[in-house]
């Protein structure tokens, strides 16, 4: 596939089909991720790839059990009468944390600390904090570019952070390692479409911020 097409149609799939992605395809994805740049070529990433029904089904307790009280809190907050982008915000919510556990494939995505070279939470990394996540969410972009290529959709969601103890223990990580995100990837129900996006122009300044970038006549 052309790489504009890929980028420009890479939306957050939320439906997926049951139905498995051969080896040699998720290998691929895998591999292109580990193209991504990183701080000093630390390539600080570890791919934990869940297939196991079991182990996918204990994630989506975990992913619930985070998802519940967030609605609350960021979506609904205690209003009766919600917005139609509330609305869709919830239901389509709902309808991914239902479902999770038959998306065939749960990539949750580690970062090794160590190789970042300053200590979890110290005043350094909370200083620096984009030389350390910057080494590692674009190998996340690249999976689920990659993912597209192939007709994979993908989701990333971080909502697991809050549980990253559980996570840990569930598929025997250790502790050195932090739980960046989850990606769970699959065959999606729905087509491909561009995401819905503000347009550009008014985001691009001209040498300085307060000079827009001249609009063609």
């Amino acid at each position: 596939m052309d790489f504009f097409e890929v980028a420009t149609s890479t939306p957050t799939m939320r439906r997926f089909l049951d139905r498995q992605i051969p080896e040699a395809e998720l290998i691929k994805i895998l591999e292109t991720a580990n193209m991504a740049p990183s701080g000093s070529n630390a390539q600080p990433w570890e791919f934990v790839v869940v297939r196991d029904a079991n182990a996918r089904r204990e994630i989506q307790k975990l992913y619930e059990s985070v998802w519940e009280p967030y609605k609350d809190s960021a979506i609904i907050r205690g209003r009766t009468t919600l917005s139609p982008r509330a609305t869709k915000a919830l239901k389509t919510g709902d309808e991914f944390a239902a479902q999770l556990a038959i998306v065939p494939v749960h990539v949750v995505i580690f970062l090794d600390r160590p190789k970042m070279r300053v200590e979890r939470g110290s005043a350094a990394d909370l200083f620096n904090f984009g030389a350390t996540y910057g080494s590692i969410f674009p190998a996340i972009e690249l999976m689920m570019l990659a993912a597209r290529a192939v007709g994979v959709g993908t989701a990333m969601t971080t909502m697991l952070t809050s549980k990253e103890s559980e996570t840990k223990a569930l598929l025997g990580v250790p502790e050195q390692y932090q739980l960046i995100a989850l990606v769970p990837m699959g065959y999606p129900a729905d087509a491909f479409k561009r995401p819905l996006r503000k347009p550009v122009l008014p985001r691009i300044h001209d040498e300085r911020w307060d000079r827009a970038w001249p609009r063609s006549s």
